[in-house]
């Protein structure tokens, strides 16, 4: 078969659309994808240290989320606390409600006072974050990790609020039935007791919310640090490359012109011939 012979012109023109077209190409996959770089032979340097901010990236948003759970269970806690210290408040009004009653005032103080003591205990035991209970007895700790190899964080130390560990006793047992205002006096004592332990552990667990929440928001600014430098190692600017791409198609339309142009060119010098 013999060899097809171009003329220089078609053989420029031929050059210059199949240039266009490769450009073309890029342009368009940097449309579709939103990226500059794609794969390594785009850009290696950039394509890899991209990688890199995006995998770290990726585990500063794992020690965000971890972060985050641990100030929801905080939050949680601190609720619990609130909760517990209500109750407190109740028994302290039924406590002094019975001063200076009859018997079967203070019989029914007694038991309404008992009854509702015993919530405490179940609002302490029901306050857990993962199977960790923060306000049970005893108490359990949580350990919150600020960086992915854990050589930073935080552990924070329940505080068992319980009745018991509150001193808060009942009225059958501790307060003899609340027989007298001497007895009633002793139980309001510990009730005013339990609510300044309740306000120290509420102070306690609400610095610890607070360095949480600071630390969640480092966190996030750090991921989204990351995040963006990543993306202006790769990004495409999609004006630019819209633009690139409607000047392209016009080249390549021009293009397929000229080389039209070019062979019409040849056909006219064979036919002299």
């Amino acid at each position: 078969m013999a060899d097809i012979t171009l003329s220089a012109a078609i053989r420029s023109a031929l050059v210059s659309s199949q240039r266009t077209t490769a450009l073309t190409d890029v342009s368009r996959e940097r449309v579709e994808t939103g990226l500059r770089v794609n794969r390594p032979i785009d850009d290696a340097s950039a394509f890899f240290l991209a990688q890199n901010l995006a995998g770290r990236a990726g585990e500063v948003l794992q020690v965000k989320d971890s972060i985050g759970q641990a100030a929801t269970a905080i939050g949680g806690t601190l609720a619990g606390i609130d909760a517990i210290s209500g109750i407190t408040n109740q028994l302290k009004g039924i406590a002094t409600a019975a001063r200076g009653g009859s018997a079967e005032t203070r019989a029914a103080a007694t038991a309404q006072f008992d009854r509702l003591r015993g919530q405490v205990d179940a609002l302490a035991a029901d306050v857990n974050f993962g199977g960790v209970k923060l306000l049970a007895s005893p108490a359990q700790s949580l350990t919150v990790d600020f960086n992915a190899d854990g050589s930073s964080g935080l552990t924070i130390q329940g505080q068992p609020s319980d009745a018991a560990s509150l001193g808060i006793g009942a009225a059958a047992v501790d307060f003899n039935n609340f027989a007298t205002d001497a007895d009633i006096d002793s139980a309001i004592a510990g009730l005013d007791g339990a609510t300044a332990t309740l306000r120290a552990s509420a102070a306690t667990l609400g610095s610890n919310a607070g360095l949480l929440n600071t630390r969640l928001d480092f966190t996030e600014e750090l991921a989204n640090t990351l995040t963006s430098g990543a993306g202006k190692l790769t990004l495409a600017d999609l004006n630019e490359e819209a633009a690139k791409l409607v000047s392209l198609r016009l080249s390549g339309a021009l293009g397929a012109i000229g080389l039209n142009i070019a062979a019409q060119s040849q056909r006219v010098v064979l036919q002299l011939f």
